[in-house]
């Protein structure tokens, strides 16, 4: 071979190996994740049970105390830190650092079934509450939308949110949606005492009845031949406002009483709302969108938008959508620049 051809074939092959670099870098560059802070992992668990009336030390010994030995059964556990308050316990585990945030799904769900078993061994005293388990510490919202409409009621407000929830997370890299500000719905009964006192009626009577409506039980089932059916006991309200028709006069009373002649029933929202949010001066509430680990966030940012213009048909005239926080555009400035 000459020495000019093995030059030649020298620098056809580096400008092959440069092509091919280049190339390579290019797609690398534009697959990258994109965020705006570096994702986090923290390794800490927060559970919480009410046992409403108990002092401190009641909580300690018959709350706290049946948590804390249920979580040292965890092989993954490495601290525990617990607060033992009036009517409240809170107890915080720490994972320890060996194990990776992959991981910790798995060890969450232990931590869980640990939890659960408490109810069901009944290691708890009666009057405390369905234990909270919080382990989401790390999720950051991407994108937040304050959802505000004048003149619509909250009811409508929140139906127009959760149809708009339900159709967000299903946008691949959605990892979660939050709302905040919503409101507890409860089916409010003003019973006047004046009433009961005409008719004679006890208030306890009142509330056994309600206790006991509306349950749904299993009531069996028989054989048919070959087949089996399922006996579904009647009873069952569906609409508040049949509350109205509950007899509650004594068992072989001349004269039926219902209900809805010593109250009034409605459906309402919780007096005190755990969270009051509000955009410009009204009533809103906050939709919380996260994305999934290691994703482009300007590509599902993309995609949330294109999918709520899709869905903007649905969306009554009136209601707005207000943007709070929108990492995927301020991501894409970053790297714009």
């Amino acid at each position: 071979m000459l020495p000019s051809q093995f030059s030649i074939e020298k620098k056809v092959i580096s400008w092959m190996l440069v092509l091919i670099f280049g190339v390579g870098g290019m797609i690398a560059f534009f697959s990258l994740g994109r965020l705006e802070d570096p994702a986090f992992t923290i390794k800490d668990a927060k559970i919480i049970v009410a046992y409403p009336g108990a002092s401190p030390t009641q909580v300690e010994e018959e709350v706290t105390y049946a948590v804390e030995q249920a979580l040292q059964q965890l092989s993954a556990l490495d601290k525990i830190k617990s607060i033992s308050s009036n009517g409240l316990s809170q107890i915080t585990a720490t994972i320890q650092n060996t194990y990776s945030g992959a991981e910790l799904q798995q060890v969450w769900d232990g931590l869980r079934r640990k939890i659960d078993d408490l109810n069901v061994r009944g290691d708890l005293p009666p009057g405390t509450s369905e234990p909270l388990v919080i382990d989401d510490f790390g999720d950051v919202f991407g994108m937040m939308f304050a959802v505000t409409g004048q003149g619509y009621t909250y009811a409508e407000i929140e139906d127009y949110v959760d149809y708009l929830r339900r159709e967000l997370i299903l946008v691949p890299g959605v990892a979660k949606i939050d709302i905040s500000g919503a409101r507890e719905r409860q089916v409010f009964v003003e019973i006047s005492q004046n009433r009961l006192a005409q008719l004679g009626i006890s208030i306890s009577r009142i509330y056994d009845l309600l206790q006991t409506q509306n349950v749904v039980s299993n009531a069996g089932s028989i054989r048919a031949g070959s087949e089996s059916v399922r006996i579904n006991p009647s009873g069952e309200f569906d609409d508040v406002s049949e509350l109205e028709q509950l007899l509650i006069s004594e068992p072989g009373a001349s004269e039926l009483i219902f209900l809805g002649d010593v109250a009034d029933v409605f459906m309402g929202f919780a007096e005190v709302p755990s969270k009051i949010m509000r955009y410009g001066g009204d009533n809103s509430l906050v939709v919380g969108i996260s994305f999934t680990s290691g994703v482009n966030v300007v590509g599902i940012g993309q995609a949330v938008e294109a999918r709520i213009r899709e869905l903007e048909f649905a969306r009554p005239v009136g209601v707005e959508l207000n943007d709070l926080y929108n990492q995927p555009r301020e991501v894409d400035k970053s790297v714009a620049s």
